[in-house]
């Protein structure tokens, strides 16, 4: 076979399924990964002539053996990932069959596709710009093969000019185009979710708190809630096996039926604010919610006034709700008031004890659990990540022996307390605090901010009590790194983070100028839906009444595609001649004069022998002057050196012939 393929072309072709194939390798299985890498070494032996090409039968059974070990490999994830899987094993096989033009544009064209799919997965800013650089990528591949000729710096000239001039129309039409819904799901079962979950032992959530990674930002309608209110509500957590605080099978079955059906129903008042928020995917339903919340058409609350996703976060969303003063007054059943105050009937006697002795005392329920939260902040308890190893009597070490630990050590061990006292009692997990960003208005929570407290049944209403505010005030007040009495412990390990180095002055500029920046990222393009869209517009053109919008679309689009145009042809700018252009005309309008008329397409030579022979005069000026001009306008590879002193010893031939000499 005739290799057409330069290497330049070669070489881009490899990078791109490189790098595409990078992008994309948390959700591809790695043997496919694995068997593209070999394709592609095939074909660079193939390029350098070590190998023959591969027969079509063969190639033909390999498609089809590949197509189905990979369907045998991923069936199970789902229509979606199957088809993922297959484009990137047909972006892979056409290493085999690169015999002309027509197969590197299937090539490019599934590149161009993978990269859409890429789109789905990742939608930060950062991999937005990493999406951009594969297309320019895939674009220089088709440029490589077209303008061979052209050097690189040409080529990437052009490139960039190009991806420049069509950036106007592509604002413009991701402004106006209507936004469509995804036809598709996004299959889950291999996404690795982050954040909280429907259990924890004591030391989970310590380990979530080492994490700087971003769980979500919220913005207020109104003034944002004070620093002391801001307790986001994720799950509640009723039974405890003795070790594990987890969901009962009563409340995931209600979740269940909730997110099939309607919201629960209870009565709020007061409204005092909205908030929107920005989720960060966590691959699940749960939507962080202040007391108390109720969501827009897109969410559903729970009895226990937690909120949830009609369908998984598995990509950047916004959710708006209302926030109320009060939840009216509920009723509590038989049945979910023996779940409240269930636990294991064997261990923690020390704390049973403790308990009965309290009450032997003449204390009252409620002055024993407040006597338990005074020890807290009046013994030698103390808060910290990195607590000791507790045994299997959980309570009874840490609040005899360890006293030492987070805040899910200090909620289980009072909600242990207030049931063992015969009080509904619960754990609820979410976040507290955040950090408050006033210039753009928003509140940015980050995995670290996870939290745990209790709530307990009082006077027909849910009180929350957060027993870590006794033992360190400062981890409601000023957050977790306020409350850690080892600096050290705080994102232990994550050197690279910008939120560990907060306090170096210039790396803490930069942090913020890059959350503001990925906000307004979030704010006007991932959550840029029909519901923005038309405000925007509706702004824009309120102004003018007498201009209907969709004309006014149509007038914008119209305007970047002539901005294109107009940029890409420059009708304003003359074509610029060169210099031994310039030096020829001059010389036919100098003989014209004298009679002698270039004809209609002749060449520089035969011109240059036509004024030697109408002027009579013997001279090599003219056949030197064709050699220069030739060599300047149609010689490769000139260098800028030789190309001046042609042009030098041009100009000097033009005046000698003008001049009359030999």
């Amino acid at each position: 076979m005739k290799e057409f393929l330069t290497r330049q072309s070669l070489v881009l072709i490899n990078l791109s399924y490189i790098a595409i194939a990078a992008s994309l390798f948390n959700n591809i299985n790695p043997l496919l990964l694995i068997f593209g890498l070999l394709c592609a070494a095939w074909r660079i032996v193939l390029f350098y002539g070590r190998v023959s090409i591969l027969p079509k039968l063969l190639l033909n059974s390999a498609a089809l053996l590949s197509t189905f070990l990979i369907i045998v490999l991923v069936y199970k994830q789902g229509l979606f990932s199957v088809m993922l899987h297959l484009i990137l094993l047909g972006f892979s096989l056409k290493f085999l069959e690169l015999k002309s033009e027509r197969d590197v544009h299937y090539f490019v064209n599934t590149g161009f596709i993978l990269v859409a799919l890429f789109f789905i997965f990742n939608s930060s800013i950062v991999t937005s710009l990493l999406g951009g650089g594969l297309i320019l990528l895939l674009l220089a591949v088709l440029l490589s093969i077209h303008a061979p000729h052209c050097l690189f710096a040409e080529q990437s000239k052009l490139l960039f000019k190009s991806a420049a001039v069509s950036l106007p129309l592509a604002v413009v039409l991701f402004i106006v185009i209507p936004r469509l819904p995804s036809l598709w799901k996004v299959p889950l079962q291999k996404q690795a979710a982050t954040g909280l979950s429907d259990s924890v032992s004591p030391g989970e959530i310590a380990q979530l708190s080492r994490s700087s990674e971003l769980a979500f930002r919220a913005s207020f309608t109104g003034a944002p809630v004070e620093e002391s209110e801001r307790y986001w509500r994720v799950m509640i957590l009723d039974a405890f096996d003795g070790r594990t605080w987890s969901q009962s099978a009563v409340k995931k079955e209600e979740e269940k039926t909730v997110l099939n059906g309607e919201s629960s129903l209870y009565g709020l008042s007061g409204k005092l604010n909205s908030y929107d928020l920005i989720l960060e995917p966590h691959y699940k339903t749960w939507i962080p919610a202040l007391d108390f919340s109720q969501v827009s058409f897109s969410a559903v609350n729970l009895s226990d006034y937690s909120l949830r996703s009609r369908q998984p976060v598995f990509k950047r969303k916004d959710f708006t709700a209302d926030l109320y003063q009060s939840v009216n007054s509920i009723s509590l059943s038989a049945e979910r008031r023996f779940q409240l105050t269930k636990l294991p009937e064997q261990g923690n006697e020390k704390t049973r004890l403790w308990l009965a002795a309290q009450l032997k005392r003449g204390l009252s329920k409620d002055k024993v659990l407040k006597l338990l939260l005074d020890g807290f902040s009046a013994q030698a308890f103390r808060y910290t990540l990195q607590p000791p190893v507790l045994g299997a009597e959980q309570i009874d070490d840490f609040l005899f022996s360890t006293q030492a630990g987070f805040c899910v050590h200090y909620a289980g061990a009072y909600v242990y307390a207030a049931r063992s006292l015969g009080i509904p009692a619960r754990m609820v997990t979410g976040y507290l605090g955040g950090e408050w960003q006033a210039d753009l208005n928003f509140l940015t929570v980050r995995q670290y901010d996870a939290h745990a407290w209790a709530e307990i049944w009082q006077d027909g209403q849910w009180q929350r009590v957060d027993p870590t505010a006794y033992v360190a005030p400062e981890r409601v007040e000023l957050g977790l790194e306020g409350a850690l009495s080892d600096s050290s412990e705080f994102l232990a390990g994550q050197y690279l983070s910008l939120q560990k180095w907060r306090h170096i002055s210039f790396l803490n500029d930069l942090r913020l100028n890059l959350a503001r920046l990925d906000y307004l990222w979030a704010v006007w393009v991932i959550n840029y839906d029909n519901k923005k869209q038309l405000e925007l517009l509706t702004s824009w053109f309120a102004q003018y009444a007498w201009l209907n919008m969709l004309y006014g679309i149509l007038v914008m689009m119209l305007c970047a595609f002539l901005f294109v145009v107009l940029i890409t042809f420059k009708p304003w700018q003359k074509k610029k001649r060169e210099v031994e252009d310039r030096l020829y005309l001059q010389l036919q309008a100098y003989y014209a004069k004298l009679g002698v008329i270039r004809g209609k397409g002749q060449t520089v030579s035969d011109y240059a022998e036509n004024i030697r022979l109408s002027i009579n005069r013997p001279t090599p000026l003219f056949e030197k002057f064709a050699v220069n001009y030739n060599r300047l306008k149609y010689q490769a590879g000139l260098s800028a050196g030789q190309r001046t002193k042609l042009i030098k010893e041009l100009q000097a031939l033009s005046r000698q012939i003008r001049a009359g000499k030999n």
